[in-house]
């Protein structure tokens, strides 16, 4: 998809979001315009693709490109990410797989642009992914083959500007023993980490008695299992979906629900919550 339609598709997707929350679409549209014109932020991203190509001679990916002229060229989920942390301005943000920090990167421009919040992101060193590939375990993102690999040199999160870092809190390790241990109540949940059926529910599980009664949940790859879907119908939660380029072509990639919307069942909601 050229960067003409994806914009197109980008304000598609914002303008069901803004119907979803119950907002005014230019609202949304101004964060856009807002993360596409922050050429403090494209020349961070920059600033951080040359490094690791000259210094560690990764080019796998977006690393290939000499440049990025413009957020376009990332996934709507990251446009996604970004106007939600601007929109409901959360003071604590959980993130569930980092790799190479894009959507980490989003996420604390938002936070950077709000003046407060915390993100704190968990996920696994490169070593660990490696190991577990060797022991037979599936990667996290097998559609996008070996990509996901880079080397022990690297950190999760090396694309993201130093500048952006003040507002993050990252934790190496499984988010499935992480997420217990948190005590904050989360006001945005983004699920980035394995997307298979068992993993994610898992991690849904143990995300749900961490976030507040108005939180907003983003999961990626949706279609990679039924979690999301099962997650949804369990707590009798409304979603929206939106579709997004990317990986192969245009599909149906990410949801996002919100705890306390009007079209949940209240009942159940209640439920649900005063048993976690």
């Amino acid at each position: 998809m050229d960067i003409i339609d994806t914009r197109k598709c980008n304000l598609w997707n914002l303008d069901r979001l803004a119907d979803y929350l119950a907002v005014g679409p230019d609202i949304l549209r101004g964060y856009y315009d807002e993360i596409l014109e922050d050429g403090q932020f494209l020349a961070g991203i920059n600033a951080r693709l040359t490094k690791v190509r000259e210094e560690y001679g990764f080019t796998k990916a977006i690393f290939a490109r000499d440049k990025i002229d413009s957020a376009d060229w990332f996934a709507f989920e990251r446009i996604l990410i970004y106007v939600l942390v601007r929109h409901l301005k959360p003071e604590a943000v959980l993130e569930t797989g980092v790799y190479y920090g894009g959507n980490t990167s989003f996420l604390l421009a938002g936070l950077h642009r709000n003046g407060k919040g915390r993100l704190v992101s968990i996920d696994l060193p490169d070593s660990a992914i490696r190991a577990g590939v060797s022991a037979g375990t599936a990667l996290r993102h097998p559609l996008v083959g070996d990509s996901e690999l880079y080397q022990s040199t690297l950190k999760p999160g090396f694309i993201i500007p130093d500048y952006l870092k003040q507002h993050w809190d990252f934790v190496e390790g499984n988010s499935l023993e992480v997420i217990p241990t948190r005590r904050e109540t989360f006001d945005l949940y983004l699920h980035d980490s394995d997307h298979s059926m068992d993993f994610l529910t898992a991690e849904l599980d143990a995300a749900w008695p961490r976030l507040g009664a108005g939180a907003t949940v983003v999961v990626d790859d949706i279609d990679w299992s039924n979690a999301f879907f099962s997650f949804c119908v369990t707590h009798q939660l409304s979603p929206v979906l939106f579709t997004d380029n990317g990986k192969d072509n245009l599909r149906v990639r990410s949801g996002v629900v919100k705890v306390d919307h009007p079209r949940n069942r209240e009942r159940a909601f209640t439920g649900a919550k005063a048993a976690s």
